[in-house]
């Protein structure tokens, strides 16, 4: 976005074209690359970006909550928002490396940019952010599989070309020169709301690149993502020309006008086109309602409900880097070097510990493949409901069948009244789910809810996850409960979170959690 200010914001197109393997600058490395209208992977498989904009540079101290948040959301790709130093406090490559090392350890691409240089016409302000990129660049070499550069947020206001294309061909060149190899994002001029300025002078810029591995961004708000007809031109034009393309910020209106966020989500999904919505929290300037959540692990806004439980939304759509779900999967040593001591995914997706704390140090996941995540639907603890919301990922390498999964949630139930359990919302179908009560005396525990699911829910691919769960326990005679003291009940988690207090059992066996 334009900052966290008032300014306008803009919409990220992914231009690519052949992958060309060419010495000037280096030799490519094995990372993402781009071939015709498609971005690849480090495996060689296509990746369609759905993803969430991080204002981070203004909110350092909430990293650790909030790129768990958004892994939550089912996003594949964070983009990052980091600074110079010119405009506001620096981040430091030791900063990004501790953001890098999240990322991967939630399975998140990391998309960086400079947001120092937005709106600016002024070529000292580009050459600042490439400088920049070099002095953190032992932070970038050997991730160029896990880590894309956007070289500068929304360089360049004016809706003209010119300087635009020239600036960008120097920036290239120099950031290739220096020995980073990934791959680059450039915004388009006007904002970002000018795609114009891709479609007529890209092959330039494009060409500039020895490694023939720069992509293009447009971001879409009123300008460039105002009307249905607008966005699909936009991402036609870009296309036609051999682009891939990626939204890379959108709102569903902003300053001067509406926008066609429906149209941005289900038209990329027609033709795989990536997307990064704007943005977490944190927005300012009149432009709040641009927040996904309330907070860095937040409940979600209505804006963030559309982009993550929508028909078209992430949970629906994202799918995970494949270098995170292949088995044995190594990067490609650059130039002999070693890879980077955190290219590698650590081996549980358990995220940073919670207020609550577990009752033993057993890993709230089996090592690989399913994660449980869960979050409080409402936080009362006193009323007469309980509603308690899941999402099962699928963190492996093939299919899982949901009929052989089955979902704990502990509680007690204060009085003798017979316990009953609605599904106020299932993405599967409520058809394809069944719930059922059982009676444990543990600690803060004497029932549980369990749910299964029936053969029609079908499976979850590798990669892929349920989406919402959402469920709603009452008595017979609508009394209240006391969650206060209930095994699974967490008032903190209200997005979605891992969550060791409730259990996930595949074909009978523990397989994420821990029983009380």
């Amino acid at each position: 976005m334009i900052s966290l200010l008032a300014l306008s914001c803009v919409l990220l197109l992914s231009l690519s074209f052949p992958q060309k393997q060419v010495a000037a600058a280096g030799t490519s490395v094995k990372g993402f690359y781009v071939s015709g209208s498609t971005l690849y992977d480090a495996t060689g498989s296509p990746f369609v970006m759905r993803g969430i904009n991080h204002a981070h540079t203004w909110y350092k101290n909430d990293l650790a909550t909030a790129i768990p948040a958004i892994a939550a959301t089912g996003s594949n790709v964070v983009r990052i928002a980091l600074s110079s130093g010119s405009k506001w406090s620096i981040d430091s490559m030791a900063d990004v490396q501790k953001i890098l090392a999240l990322c991967d350890q939630y399975k998140l691409i990391a998309m960086l940019e400079v947001h120092d240089a937005t709106g600016s016409d002024n070529t000292s302000d580009l050459n600042a952010a490439v400088n920049y990129w070099i002095s953190i660049k032992d932070a970038l070499i050997g991730k160029e599989d896990r880590v894309i550069v956007n070289i500068a947020n929304e360089w360049f206001g004016s809706w003209s070309t010119a300087t635009w294309a020239s600036g960008y061909q120097s920036a290239i060149s120099s950031l290739r020169d220096a020995g980073i190899k990934n791959t680059l994002v450039v915004d388009s001029a006007g904002w970002g709301q000018y795609p114009t300025s891709v479609f007529t002078s890209g092959n330039a810029v494009f060409n500039s690149d020895p490694l023939h591995n720069t992509i293009f961004s447009i971001h879409m708000y009123e300008y460039a993502g105002g009307t249905a007809a607008t966005v699909k031109s936009n991402i036609d034009s870009a296309l036609a020309i051999g682009v891939p393309v990626i939204i890379g910020e959108f709102g569903y209106k902003h300053t001067g006008g509406d926008v066609d966020e429906a149209t941005i989500m289900s038209y990329s999904q027609q033709k795989g086109v990536g997307w990064l919505a704007w943005s977490w929290y944190g927005n300012g300037g009149g432009v709040e309602y641009l927040d996904l959540a309330n907070g860095p692990a937040g409940s979600l806004s209505e804006w963030g409900k559309s982009v993550v439980n929508g028909s078209y939304g992430t949970m629906a759509t994202s799918v995970l880097n494949k270098i995170y779900t292949t088995t044995g999967y190594v990067p490609v040593p650059d130039n002999g070097a070693n890879p980077s001591p955190t290219a590698t995914p650590t081996p549980t997706a358990t995220p940073t510990p919670t207020a609550t704390v577990a009752p033993t140090a057993t890993p709230s996941t089996a090592p690989g493949n399913l994660m449980l995540y869960y979050r409080a639907g409402e936080t009362n603890v006193t009323d007469n409901q309980i509603k308690p919301h899941f999402n099962i990922k699928n963190n492996g390498t093939s299919a899982v069948n949901l009929s052989g999964l089955k979902i704990r949630y502990y509680f007690t139930k204060e009085g003798s009244p017979s316990l009953n359990c609605a599904i106020d919302w299932a993405q599967l179908g409520a058809v394809n789910l069944t719930t059922s009560f059982g009676s444990l005396n543990t600690t803060n525990t004497d029932s549980y809810l369990e749910i299964a699911f029936t053969s029609g829910a079908g499976s979850i691919p590798a990669g892929g996850q349920t989406g919402d769960i959402q469920l709603l326990i009452y008595k017979s005679d609508w009394s209240n409960f006391n969650e206060a003291n209930d095994y699974s009940f967490d008032a903190t988690k209200n997005a979605f979170s891992s969550w060791n207090h409730v259990t996930l059992f595949q074909n009978g066996s523990l397989v994420s959690g821990i029983e009380p």
